[in-house]
């Protein structure tokens, strides 16, 4: 009989939870019947019109967060009833949440309805609360060994780890990656491309990528030119901009918005610069991985899960240029040495996040829930 798994999502935004939750979504065996719901039109609804994969609409609800239930009871009391007789009338076996935001209110809306609910936690977080609002969850995944241990004592004894899906590319031509972005950036076709893939968070450093920048540049590499792919929100991308011209590097650094799909823009790349802290499990390293990009990343978060430092890439000191900058410039004056690196980090890339692996453990999750 077919089990009906219930994703539900805000949908007003499109990242690395959304890719991930929806590759699991769409890999699963007959046997179950992803339901995707969104609670308001956004940008994941064109990136679902994209993967051919239509979502109902979810019940109007206010999100509770992990504060203080008393001060969240009345969204609650709205909310779950509208959303447990979502549940029965599409006939759900499962939720699988993904989202801080979903977490909470659906947990509590499957308990209501008498079926089971996954927690699936993809950021860092140490609410203590969490013991509280996670006790009634059938099981609670964490994607990575430091994502888990930032968890409260409880949940954290509860959880288990499971790597985030990957689909496996077809082998890259980069040369012919290298030379089509180049042509799309308007280069010559010695011009070698730094990239950075995030949106502009602090915590993905966005200035200290333009830092970067400035330093290899002082260092002498003219050759280069950086550019900044995600997605771009007020104040951010007016700092950006500031901070780029003081750095007299307009001509040199620019910010070009998110791209899907990142294949083109990831394989065309000479570097990938990830200087991120508290990193759950960086997608955009393992994506450049799996393309053979060279990557430096910051030696923070769950990055050193992602990158074994001088053998599959390299680590920098957190929000330290100038090692970033030295590091990036080893890889960009030694093809000899990237390659080895590269080429260790696709083989176990391919190994350890591949799509398949993750579905085949997250079925006997489901088959031991239900």
């Amino acid at each position: 009989m077919t089990k009906r798994i219930l994703f539900p999502y805000v949908g007003d935004s499109v990242g690395g939870s959304h890719i991930s939750s929806l590759t699991l979504a769409r890999g699963l065996p007959e046997r179950y019947a992803p339901v995707i719901a969104q609670h308001e039109a956004g940008p994941l609804t064109q990136y679902l019109v994209q993967l051919g994969m239509p979502a109902i609409d979810a019940p109007t609800v206010g999100f509770l967060n992990t504060g203080p239930y008393r001060k969240q009871f009345l969204k609650a009391w709205r909310g779950v009833p509208k959303l447990v007789h979502f549940l029965r009338e599409q006939r759900i076996d499962l939720v699988h949440t993904h989202d801080i935001r979903m977490h909470v209110i659906w947990g509590l809306a499957a308990k209501r309805a008498g079926i089971p609910h996954i927690w699936h936690q993809r950021t860092p977080t140490t609410a203590k609360r969490l013991d509280q609002y996670t006790s009634h969850a059938a099981r609670i995944l964490a994607v990575s060994d430091y994502c888990r241990s930032q968890f409260p004592p409880k949940m954290r004894e509860r959880a288990q780890i499971l790597f985030n899906p990957f689909d496996i590319p077809e082998p890259a031509n980069r040369a012919a990656a290298r030379t089509a972005l180049a042509g799309r950036l308007g280069l010559g076709s010695d011009t070698k491309v730094i990239g950075f893939i995030a949106n502009l968070d602090d915590r993905k450093r966005p200035l200290l990528f333009v830092e970067i920048a400035q330093k290899l540049r002082a260092m002498g590499c003219n050759d280069l030119h950086f550019i900044m792919l995600g997605e771009a929100r007020s104040p951010h991308i007016e700092v950006l901009k500031q901070k780029i011209a003081d750095a007299s590097l307009r001509e040199t650094v620019q910010h070009i918005g998110p791209q899907y799909p990142i294949a083109p823009w990831m394989a065309g790349m000479d570097l990938l610069i990830a200087p991120a802290i508290h990193e759950a499990l960086g997608r955009t390293m393992i994506e450049a991985q799996l393309f053979g990009t060279p990557v430096v990343a910051s030696n923070a978060g769950g990055n050193p899960e992602i990158i074994l430092d001088d053998t599959t890439g390299f680590l920098a000191e957190p929000d330290n240029a100038d090692d970033f900058a030295a590091k990036a410039l080893r890889l960009l004056d030694d093809p000899a040495l990237a390659l080895r690196l590269t080429e260790r980090g696709k083989t176990r890339a391919e190994q350890t996040f591949s799509a398949e692996r993750h579905i085949s453990a997250m079925v006997d999750i489901y088959e031991d829930v239900l």
